[in-house]
């Protein structure tokens, strides 16, 4: 990588270019907060309760917005900060966005990380990483007010069973994040596993004490024990 492409990946024209998509996701946050809010008002939720939902919704966050930084991070090391920043907003998934740089790469025939890489593989690695999910957003767009349909459908009219779909649906997604972290096996396993203790753990604890603080904080602390697990042991095997 040649200081010419870092100078060309981190130029303020990317930044123009990337910081509408950015606002767009920030008003988006917006307008679905203040929509929630309202919303959660107008069923008979007291201002207390929707507080205090905010302020463990914030808490929570900390845990995936520090493996957010971590990602951009490594993402600026072939498609600069602006684009980096852009695509950890817009999708947040370190793997896909690496991938969609690595199918780049190879598209034009150089090697990720190489002096080779230049203007085109920047602009091939932006249509690249960018066109790849234009699958989700037009579902997204097409079905996200059918899916209550769907719903109802997989319950066969058992609104009972909404909720136990919608949580299978939840272990699913999370299994879905989990297991590429354990196969291959490697030292992310042990991460993996010291956050579900640690989470086990915490449940255990909250159903004696029942603290506020441990629903906020829970995510949070099991995500950053993973993690410190994880290099710890990453640390000794390769010093051994």
């Amino acid at each position: 990588m040649t200081a010419e492409y870092k100078a060309l990946a981190n130029s303020w024209i990317m930044w123009a270019a990337c910081l509408p998509g950015v606002a767009i996701v920030i008003y988006q946050a917006f307008l679905i907060f203040r929509k929630s809010k309202n919303d959660a008002l107008r069923i008979g939720l007291s201002e207390k309760q929707v507080s205090s939902s905010i302020r463990s919704a914030a808490i929570t966050s900390i845990g995936p917005c520090m493996v957010m930084i971590t990602a951009m991070l490594a993402l600026m090391m072939y498609d600069g900060a602006p684009f980096a920043w852009l695509r950890t907003n817009f999708i947040g998934s370190i793997t896909y966005e690496l991938q969609g740089a690595q199918f780049a790469a190879d598209g034009i025939g150089i090697e990720l990380g190489s002096s080779a890489m230049d203007a085109n593989f920047l602009a091939t690695a932006c249509i690249v990483e960018a066109g790849g999910c234009v699958g989700w957003v037009i579902f997204s767009a097409l079905f996200s007010d059918k899916m209550e349909v769907v719903n109802e459908k997989l319950a066969g009219g058992n609104m009972l069973a909404v909720p136990i779909i919608g949580t299978g649906a939840l272990i699913g997604v999370y299994c879905s994040l989990t297991i590429d972290r354990v196969i291959p096996y490697g030292t992310q396993v042990y991460g993996v596993f010291a956050g579900a203790l640690a989470m086990y753990l915490l449940t255990l604890y909250d159903r004696k004490v029942h603290k506020q603080w441990i629903k906020e904080w829970g995510l949070t602390i099991c995500m950053i024990i993973g993690m410190l697990v994880c290099t710890v042991i990453d640390l000794m095997t390769g010093a051994l």
